[in-house]
């Protein structure tokens, strides 16, 4: 007597293929928030930015006149002052977060570990613009959450002193909104010098020098070549200068002229890193 075995058959279903392996943007996002978030850098880099953006704003809300020093100003002139406090720390916040943005891709050049994101994300203009949308988005967040927590200490610090800080007035809002979005930006230009020149040092001593050096430059040449306007015309449109601008410090820009420079700065490197990237070897 015998009892026979049945056999298992497999067939294909009618679903057809795994999702699994399937590579989409969300996909590539994931990753890349992955490989942000597990970086040793960024932690230090998230760390630093709030300190800078609080602390700055407490140390010299703690050491500035008592409102009936200025009285009988005219309200702007107060509004500006509240709002130079509160944005206080935006340079040296930016000075960090560049940082951050040359690491977030010169790591992977300097480890080799670009080779593995290619073959994984062999579409590099989606890889770097999955980066540029991770960075920009953390950076914001980031920077919002500081300059929110700047302006309720500088509430508190000069409303002790006699000043009216109202924290939920349009001009307060447009100045988060506004110093978050620079930051992001920032960010945006670092990782285009970064994905520019493959390397570390190279890309952070670049992007410090456009914020920090280039200043000290112009100033030295305005005072060397009083007779030369194209200097002080030159100097408006650095990052320096309209940071504070999109913060609603008062400079010599509109609201929009701002903005589209810092654009500009972020797009000519960003969009000159993708052609590189697409044309160059790892």
């Amino acid at each position: 007597m015998s009892t026979a075995t049945p056999t298992l058959t497999t067939t294909p279903t009618a679903r057809g293929r795994s999702p699994l392996g399937r590579l989409t943007f969300p996909g590539v996002l994931r990753s890349e928030w992955i490989k942000l978030r597990t970086l040793r850098s960024t932690a230090w880099t998230a760390f630093i930015v709030l300190v800078l953006l609080v602390g700055l704003p407490f140390l010299v809300s703690a050491f500035a006149r008592d409102a009936s020093a200025l009285e009988g100003a005219p309200a702007d002139t107060l509004r500006q002052f509240v709002i130079n406090q509160a944005s206080s720390g935006i340079t040296f916040a930016s000075l960090a977060i560049a940082v951050l943005g040359v690491l977030a891709i010169s790591g992977e050049f300097s480890t080799g570990m670009i080779r593995s994101s290619f073959a994984a994300v062999p579409n590099r203009i989606r890889l770097l613009t999955a980066k540029a949308c991770v960075l920009f988005v953390s950076s914001f967040v980031l920077s919002a959450i500081g300059f929110m927590a700047a302006w309720v200490t500088v509430a508190v610090v000069l409303g002790s002193k006699g000043y009216e800080v109202d924290l939920f007035s349009s001009s307060t809002l447009l100045s988060v909104a506004g110093s978050a979005s620079f930051i992001g930006l920032v960010s945006l230009f670092a990782l285009g010098l970064g994905t520019v020149l493959k390397a570390s040092a190279g890309g952070i001593a670049t992007a410090l020098g456009a914020l920090f050096l280039l200043p000290v430059i112009s100033s030295l040449l305005q005072q060397l070549l009083p007779d030369q306007t194209w200097i002080a015309d030159w100097s408006r449109h650095l990052l320096s200068n309209v940071g504070p601008g999109m913060a609603g410090i008062a400079n010599q820009l509109e609201p929009w002229q701002n903005i589209l420079t810092v654009v500009i700065w972020a797009a000519v490197p960003l969009v000159s890193g993708a052609i590189l990237l697409k044309r160059r070897d790892a």
